[in-house]
């Protein structure tokens, strides 16, 4: 393999597949990049066993190859390289030569045969969706997957696809997000998609450049022009979450995103620091015209704050986990939300005003 390729190319192809190395792997190989020159293009590959990335860029190709160069070193490498033309090239025993001006290093690689081939995708199951659509979609229902590898299917993003659209549902059994939109396809399928591949395939791509994505049995294909991420699909039943969103409620509290927001923060600040507390308990009473915060932490001190809101039916006082209040107000956009309560035992529903795809439920802590 012989090329010529400029630094910014470069470290934009390591640095996509980067995300797909992982350290923890007992195979050498895997800590690799698999780089192959072919038609004025590098190739660059990067898997765990778990996600693929591909990245492809511009280059001169002299003489077309492949190698597999270690993540770690030539990722530090390329970003240190000056910003000239840079020269590659690979001999028989895998030793590469990067040349820069009128110095150069070498790096030994790995026989690129060794690495693992990449799950090849063809499938007409496939649907497009804008990139800012997909990124605001991921970044609402992400926060409420478990990061328990012991339940898998709560690490896990059901992609519910329909006539109706698209809906993302990510739950940890303590709360739920539900996001959806109105894109017109005729597929019908509910897949599982680990919530780690979506969140990195979330960072990769460009708001202005639509995502492309394929089915084919256990494998999940995301692409746009230059970027394909291949992860496998979760296999498991995931719980009926219609059953779970209540279809009506008792009290309904109209607030200032914003306030509320900047509250909870305050809030938690003493609640977190209380190590007795592990659920990071705060307590919201609503009535008249108000909604209540209190948090109290004995070894620190306490909390008690008014906010302004627009409350129908009946009071209430409910405690919550801080933390899950505090991931989805960080996500609305929306100036103000609905707080929905059945009651001081029952789930509460948060979602926006003037928004209809997004709801996020969460359950209430039991105090005494």
């Amino acid at each position: 393999m012989k090329i010529i390729c400029n630094k910014s190319d470069l470290v934009y192809g390591v640095q996509t597949v980067q995300r797909a190395v992982s350290t923890k792997n007992t195979m050498p190989i895997l800590d690799g990049i698999l780089i192959e020159a072919n038609d004025n293009k590098i190739v660059f590959k990067a898997t765990n066993l778990e996600i693929g990335i591909i990245c492809s860029t511009n280059a001169k190709t002299i003489e077309t190859g492949s190698i597999v160069l270690p993540s770690r070193y030539f990722g530090e490498l390329v970003k240190k390289l000056p910003d000239i033309p840079i020269h590659i090239e690979t001999n028989e025993n895998y030793s590469t030569n990067i040349t820069y001006g009128e110095s150069s290093t070498s790096i030994n690689g790995y026989n690129p045969e060794e690495f693992p081939v990449l799950p090849h995708i063809s499938s007409n199951k496939l649907i497009k969706i804008p990139g800012d659509l997909f990124k605001n979609m991921v970044k609402q229902v992400v926060i409420a997957i478990s990061r328990d590898e012991a339940r898998p299917i709560f690490t896990g993003i059901l992609t519910d696809i329909g006539s109706n659209g698209v809906k993302l549902i990510g739950t940890d059994t303590h709360r739920l997000a539900y996001r959806s939109n109105t894109i017109q396809t005729k597929l019908e399928m509910k897949e599982i998609i680990p919530g780690k591949t979506l969140a990195e395939v979330s960072k990769l791509i460009d708001n202005e450049e639509p995502v492309s994505i394929s089915f084919d049995k256990n494998q999940v294909l995301f692409q746009t022009e230059n970027i394909s991420i291949i992860s496998r699909i979760i296999n498991g039943q995931f719980p009926d979450y219609n059953q779970v969103i209540p279809s009506n409620y008792s009290t309904n509290v109209r607030i200032d995103t914003k306030a509320f927001l900047q509250a909870i923060e305050r809030a938690s600040l003493l609640v977190r620091e209380n190590s007795q507390d592990k659920a990071n308990v705060i307590k919201l009473s609503i009535s008249g015209e108000h909604l209540t915060i209190n948090s109290n932490a004995p070894d620190v001190g306490r909390l008690h704050e008014k906010i302004p809101a627009f409350i129908e039916g009946e009071d209430i006082i409910i405690s919550f986990n801080s933390r899950y209040l505090l991931d989805v107000l960080k996500v609305i956009d929306e100036e103000e939300i609905y707080l929905q309560l059945t009651g001081s035992l029952s789930p509460g529903i948060i979602k926006p005003v003037n928004q209809d795809n997004f709801l996020y439920l969460i359950l209430p802590i039991r105090t005494v």
